[in-house]
């Protein structure tokens, strides 16, 4: 080929590019859509809420939520699927992309293939909850009683296959316990029956809701299942802490945002810096504080990491307990 026509077939292919580098360039240039896997109201969609509107702030466009609640959040994953990737069509997902695909044996939604992190935000651990009558002393004493009499003790749940479920199931297969599972239709009717004290423990990953019953007395925090104490329950020890058999345990449900496969890495780097800023804002970080929300400090490609080994993780343990959403 002569040198001539080299450079017309490159010239070519820096032409068809172009469009798409043009336009994340200018990106953004209209209002953005994005979608939210739960019901308004919800721990993600208020703390989806109160970050967008600083992110739109930052990028100087408007940001419209569309709430897409059912399946576990497969359904906005699964209107999500059907976006173009030019960064005008985004998802807040949870845990839950982690864990859905295997529930529901929809392994197009495989969160290593199916989109791409644009940033990782917050982070939420579990609470580990017991009924106020519950002699226990410590998550550690806890632990010991409920080994001890295999069975006995009943567990209330966000649902069959949820977070807490999961990592309840976690901890029960490291520590060889034995107890009934009671699945519920949300966190609040589960933590509501644990103060009325028809269950005795659950691991609730919603704070706001928590707190209250805490505080009153009507439910007792044993500990949290993060790395470190969270800044809503500085007195609240970590698992790590307490059980010598789960040093270094961390676990519990996190927020991300997530954009088409193929989106252009500029606009995902504006996408990053727009939500890292909104992070930093004081009014946020205040509300996130009372959501017992930690922020993450990731890049895209770390954040990528996490969401594939969190898959990993959680998709074997359902896989392990042979479980399914029903």
């Amino acid at each position: 080929m002569s040198r001539n026509l080299i450079c017309a077939a490159s010239l070519a292919v820096l032409a068809a590019g172009a469009p798409w580098t043009q336009a994340a360039a200018a990106y953004p240039e209209k209002a953005i859509t994005l979608i939210i896997g739960f019901a308004p109201g919800g721990p993600t969609d208020a703390i989806g809420r109160v970050l967008f509107k600083k992110v739109a702030e930052e990028l100087r466009v408007p940001i419209v939520i569309e709430n897409r609640p059912g399946a576990g959040g497969n359904i906005g994953a699964q209107e999500f699927l059907r976006a173009q990737p030019d960064g005008y069509t985004l998802m807040y997902g949870t845990s839950s992309i982690t864990t859905a695909p295997a529930l529901f044996n929809r392994q197009d939604l495989n969160p290593k293939t199916a989109f791409v992190a644009a940033g990782c935000s917050v982070a939420v651990p579990l609470i580990l909850l017991a009924a106020k009558n519950l002699p226990a002393a410590d998550a550690r004493d806890f632990y010991q009683q409920v080994k001890a009499q295999p069975g006995k003790y009943f567990m209330g749940s966000s649902g069959n296959g949820s977070i807490d479920h999961l990592v309840a199931m976690d901890v029960a297969a490291k520590l060889d316990l034995d107890f009934q599972h009671v699945p519920y239709k949300g966190n609040g009717p589960a933590l509501t029956d644990l103060a009325a004290g028809n269950t005795s423990f659950m691991y609730s990953g919603s704070f706001n809701s928590a707190l209250p019953f805490i505080e009153s007395g009507q439910v007792r925090a044993l500990a949290v299942t993060s790395a470190r104490r969270s800044a809503a329950l500085p007195d609240v020890p970590t698992l790590s802490e307490s059980v010598p058999a789960l040093k270094g345990y961390d676990a519990g449900t996190w927020q991300v945002l997530l954009a088409p496969k193929g989106t252009p890495a500029a606009v995902l780097d504006k996408l990053d810096t727009a939500l890292r800023a909104a992070l930093q804002d004081p009014s946020v970080r205040d509300s996130l504080r009372f959501q017992g929300a930690e922020v993450m400090d990731k890049t895209p490609a770390q954040c990528q990491d996490f969401i594939d080994s969190e898959y990993d993780r959680w998709s074997g343990t359902i896989d392990r307990l042979g479980l399914e959403a029903r």
